[in-house]
């Protein structure tokens, strides 16, 4: 006997989007620590009791409305990390732009979420989200190239992730994604990981990156 799929319920959806949307505008305005659970509900059109329906609190809400968004942004470039690159031609690597394109689309949000008026709590929660997702990447390639880190690649993952979260507050605190595109600081991102502080301070030279 197979298993029947079971149906996705359009209402809980509906609402958890509803409540979602609210969350993110309310930050938006007023910034997340004076938010109450009564100023979501009020804002999504729903009562307090159907918030506690779907969440526990309201980091609850927050950080499972966003990791949904990044499952769905991770899935939907798997396999195309530039992480993943052969190391013989680098200069050919066209970096995937994906995650700054996604922080382009909500950068109001995390101006704000990446600020005093935002959530360490959150940001900590970025962070060990984003060092697991990149965990596959790391040992595939690792097993793929028969070598043996230097470091463990847990740590690997965790440099990557805490120069992810700080290269997107600075490109989004004083306007640089007005100068810079997505794609440009995916690119300058990338080779200031592969490459490292000497190529980024111009004291050693990448064909790759020029």
């Amino acid at each position: 006997m197979t298993d029947v799929p079971r149906k996705i319920d359009r209402r809980i959806e509906r609402t958890q989007q509803l409540l979602a949307q609210a969350l993110m505008d309310l930050i938006i305005e007023r910034g997340y620590d004076t938010i109450s659970i009564q100023d979501i509900a009020d804002r999504a059109n729903v009562s307090r009791t159907t918030f506690y329906l779907h969440y526990k609190d309201k980091d609850d809400l927050l950080y499972r409305s966003v990791t949904q968004i990044y499952d769905e942004l991770i899935a939907s470039h798997k396999g195309l990390q530039p992480i993943e690159a052969a190391e013989s031609d680098y200069a050919t690597v066209t970096c995937n732009d994906g995650d700054f394109r996604h922080v382009a689309e909500y950068a109001d949000f995390y101006r704000v979420m990446l600020s005093k008026q935002g959530s360490m709590e959150f940001t900590l929660r970025v962070l060990s989200y984003l060092t697991q997702a990149m965990m596959p990447s790391l040992t595939e390639r690792s097993e793929k190239l028969g070598t043996e880190p230097n470091v463990p690649l847990e740590m690997i993952s965790a440099f990557l992730a805490g120069a992810q979260v700080g290269v997107t507050k600075w490109w989004l605190e004083n306007g640089n994604d007005q100068k810079y595109s997505s794609e440009d600081v995916a690119k300058m991102h990338f080779f200031l990981a592969l490459f490292g502080m000497r190529w980024a301070l111009g004291e050693a030279k990448s064909e790759a990156a020029e």
